[in-house]
């Protein structure tokens, strides 16, 4: 099995994808179906070992459907699905599947007819970590302006400073990170008056789009005013296009705007617009959950 899966997947799974991939753009269902052609061509009549034969590979949407033929005696291993998944991350395929949204089934026939069948979801050939490690403290930072707060900091990421001005700390996981900004505000602001602020629907527009000024066409997804650890917060997700070196990409951000006395605290988790944003905007929230400004509760 394993011996059918590196050849089927690395060599021609990665090698069609790789301009796709780099710019996070979905392959669509004629690319998976002329992938299949290319799969079955190379694999049908492959003796997987144990007695197990390929009998090739076809694709039905956006799923590849590997079949094979299996003697009486084989029986399916007991974790199965769990073992194939296993496989597709210890061979790096399977954050592939996941970004570009292709699901897996796997077919065993005894006698041309089905023995066994196997289902993967592209979602869970997801490899990420949702756990979130000890505090940090940005206090005493010197562009923490002063601001005392701490958060959990995701398993796994890395903690880096940052070049540029007003980023205090920055998160980083592959295309994907986590930042705390903090910039002076004009005046000092109890939190009943950040609050009444926030109720007025225009100065939040003038908010989002000043932040949203680096993305071309952005698109605002969602809004709503809450409380981080007790302070009025602009919550707000964000997508557009943006550009680098020349290459046009889309992105994707999740920002959350804490007025904090005569400072505004911006934290902002995001990356590329693909998959991995729907599956991390919920660490993100996460980390922003566990923000805590330790000064209240002297």
């Amino acid at each position: 099995m394993e011996k059918f899966i590196k050849t089927s997947l690395i060599v021609l799974f990665q090698l069609l994808l790789i301009t796709n991939t780099l710019y996070s753009q979905a392959i669509s269902e004629s690319d998976i179906k002329e992938l299949a052609v290319s799969i079955n061509q190379k694999v049908k009549g492959t003796d997987v070992g144990n007695g197990i034969t390929a009998r090739g590979c076809i694709a039905v949407g956006r799923t590849l459907v590997y079949q094979y033929d299996v003697p009486e005696n084989w029986e399916a291993p007991e974790n199965a699905k769990e073992d194939l998944i296993a496989n597709f991350k210890t061979i790096g395929t399977a954050k592939t599947f996941f970004l570009q949204n292709v699901n897996v089934d796997f077919y065993y026939f005894k006698n041309n007819k089905i023995a066994k069948k196997v289902s993967i979801n592209s979602n869970e050939f997801s490899t990420y970590n949702f756990k979130l490690g000890d505090y940090i403290s940005i206090k005493d930072h010197q562009k923490a302006k002063g601001v005392n707060l701490k958060l959990k900091v995701p398993i796994g990421w890395e903690i880096s400073e940052a070049d540029r001005p007003n980023i205090v700390k920055k998160f980083v996981n592959g295309n994907n990170s986590y930042m705390i900004l903090i910039k002076d505000y004009m005046t000092f602001l109890s939190r009943k008056e950040a609050k009444e602020m926030l109720s007025d629907p225009e100065f939040n527009d003038e908010l989002i789009n000043g932040a949203s000024s680096f993305l071309k066409n952005p698109q605002i997804l969602n809004q709503n005013v809450i409380t981080v650890d007790t302070y009025p917060t602009l919550e707000f997700t964000v997508k557009g296009k943006a550009e680098r070196l020349g290459h046009e990409f889309g992105m994707i951000m999740k920002f959350w705007f804490i007025f904090y006395e005569d400072k505004i605290i911006m934290l902002q988790g995001g990356g590329m617009d693909n998959a991995e944003f729907k599956v991390l905007e919920y660490l993100y929230t996460s980390i922003t959950n566990s923000v805590v400004f330790p000064e209240q509760y002297n």
